[in-house]
């Protein structure tokens, strides 16, 4: 059988337009060839779409900018014929955010009994594509489904009277379709975007910090998805989205929260840098709808969905990322005896950090040789440092204008007038800082400090890497090292309890926990919500101290001339206890 060429199909396409004169005969001729009604609104639409026929070789959908990523056929055939393998049949599909309609296509091949497909999209751009597309498929096989198209924002969008009355009809199965935005809210409102929904706290965040410090962001897809189980999850159907890894995690974190009713959760996953050219982790999300609660979702991959990779969810009440590890290691789950520190958080790094020569010589990110008094500098550390299990050097400084969140800083020109005149003379790019953690607080102050910053023993880790690796922090310079805000630390006064810490924490037992519980597809994998659910008490049950011994002589006893004693570590579990003790009860 010979394939027409794109020529000779859209040459079929132009004598179809051309047979009828009558705009009526026309749309009826489409209505019942293509299941679209009103196919054209006007004969300006009509020529409107003529011309972007002997346009569209040239065309090009989707904006990366954007996270509008336009599936393509081969992947839409798969996760359709997927669907239809797992013995989904849809009476109705509805695509949010259909774009040009390679989902509805493959949906046509894969579910010849499917009687309504309802779409929406945003962008303009798309409904020529999609309507061509779905009238070259009419071309190869009969459409047998009623088809609606709408221009408009999902978000504010009111479904049709023809769609609510498919949707009540008794027993009928909907399937929800598609692969919405892959963006943040807040990228699209700096692109002044009109996808966007109307700002309401649909997750119910808790108000205040969490929502300066970036909690409020959140991808587009992720509300879409939320809209859509809200709005149909008592329906019975099925959800099949394509989105983020971390938004099918957010998801299922939040759903019991939320009151979802979805179960027979699956995150299959995808190879998003291949499929779409971008490197983050993705997934096909299925959800069955109107069967129950169940807030546990399988991962496997769509290219071997036979083979399952792990579950993750919620144990009781304890969000995890890998349940079988989580059944071996969850009796380390419960509460730090101490707190987990982020590092500091200035927004100007070429100010307030500085680099340091080989002669001591102090230069800013702008390459300026500053000269200023050395009692507010300080070590600095940032999270790609934290690979050695020792620092004790440094090759960055940085200004710490206080010792608490709220202190005044008018001291600094009266006790330092260098420092004051050096940070005046920038004072345009600090006093321009956009995050609103700044705003109503002293001039040039910073985040993430305090009393603790200043302790001279640190056990730090990079909440930006995949391995749990901690890091032992010693005084440099006789002065504490300070960390970067991608750190998340422990201070102590006692070298004994940081460095039996610090050990415990590298135990094997600890990191196997770890990655049971965090989530390492995640910007931070390490988080302070995750590093606060490791007990050190029970680890300190668990280890003993010829383990401590070992790792102490392998690691740090070239650096330290005292050896540690098995005395010490009863002592830190009698302080262990006492500090638990204390802090919950």
């Amino acid at each position: 059988m010979t394939i027409p060429s794109e020529d000779e199909i859209l040459n079929k396409i132009t004598a179809i337009l051309d047979r009828y004169s009558d705009l009526n005969d026309l749309n009826a001729f489409l209505s019942t060839k293509t299941g679209i009604r009103d196919f054209f609104q006007s004969k300006r639409s009509l020529e409107e779409f003529r011309k972007f026929l002997t346009e569209s070789h040239s065309i090009k959908y989707g904006s990366k900018e954007l996270g509008d990523f336009q599936t393509p056929n081969h992947l839409t055939d798969k996760i359709c014929n997927l669907l239809a393998d797992k013995g989904v049949r849809p009476d109705i599909i509805l695509e949010p955010t259909c774009g040009q309609g390679n989902f509805i296509v493959s949906a046509l091949k894969s579910f010849p009994s499917v009687r309504y497909i309802y779409c929406v999209d945003i962008q303009r751009k798309y409904e020529h594509p999609f309507k061509l597309n779905i009238l070259k498929y009419s071309l190869e096989r009969d459409i047998n489904a009623r088809i609606e198209f709408h221009f408009d924002n999902i978000f504010t969008h009111r479904f049709s009277e023809e769609f609510v009355q498919y949707l009540e009809a008794p027993n009928s199965e909907i399937l929800i379709l598609g692969n919405p935005p892959w963006a943040t809210s807040s990228k699209l409102s700096v692109l002044n975007s009109t996808n966007l929904p109307i700002k309401s706290n649909i997750k119910r965040l808790p108000r205040g910090i969490e929502a300066l410090t970036g909690k409020s962001n959140f991808d587009i897809a992720e509300f879409i998805i939320l809209q859509m189980l809200k709005q149909f999850s008592r329906k019975r159907g099925k959800l099949a989205m394509l989105c983020k890894t971390s938004v099918i995690r957010n998801i299922v974190r939040d759903m019991l929260k939320l009151s979802l009713t979805i179960s027979n959760l699956e995150a299959l996953l995808i190879d998003a840098r291949k499929e779409f050219n971008i490197n983050t982790e993705g997934a096909l999300f299925l959800a069955d709808l109107g069967s129950g609660q169940q807030a546990i979702c399988t991962v496997s991959s769509l290219y071997n969905p036979k083979q399952k990779i792990k579950k993750f969810g919620w144990v009781d009440d304890k969000f995890v990322s890998d349940i079988e590890l989580y059944q071996k290691y969850g009796l380390l789950d419960g509460q730090s005896p101490f707190e987990w520190r982020q590092g500091v958080k200035h927004d100007a790094s070429k100010v307030m950090v500085l680099s340091v020569n080989t002669s001591g010589i102090l230069t800013n990110g702008f390459g300026e040789v500053i000269d200023v008094e050395e009692d507010r500098i300080y070590p600095f550390i940032k999270g790609s440092e934290l690979r050695k299990p020792v620092i004790m050097n440094a090759s960055k400084k940085i200004i710490i204008t206080q010792t608490s969140l709220l202190e005044n800083t008018d001291y600094i020109a009266m006790k330092y007038p260098k420092l004051w005149r050096y940070l005046t003379s920038h004072s345009a790019y600090l006093d321009n800082r956009k995050s609103k953690i700044y705003q109503g607080r002293p001039r040039f102050s910073l985040f993430g400090i305090g009393e603790y910053s200043f302790k001279p023993y640190k056990v730090a880790i990079s909440g930006l890497y995949k391995s749990p690796n901690f890091s032992l922090l010693l005084p440099i310079d006789g002065k504490p090292a300070m960390l970067d805000d991608t750190c998340y630390y422990l201070s102590f006064n006692d070298l004994n309890v940081a460095i039996f810490t610090w050990t415990l924490l590298n135990s094997q037992i600890v990191k196997d926990f770890l990655n049971s519980i965090a989530f390492l597809d995640a910007m931070r994998s390490y988080t302070k919500e995750v590093l606060m659910r490791v007990n050190i008490v029970k680890v300190a049950e668990q280890t003993s101290f010829n383990e401590v011994l070992n790792f102490y002589e392998r690691y740090l006893a070239h650096y330290l001339e005292e050896k540690i004693k098995e005395k010490d570590y009863r002592d830190f579990q009698d302080f262990l206890k006492l500090t638990t003790s204390r802090r919950f009860h």
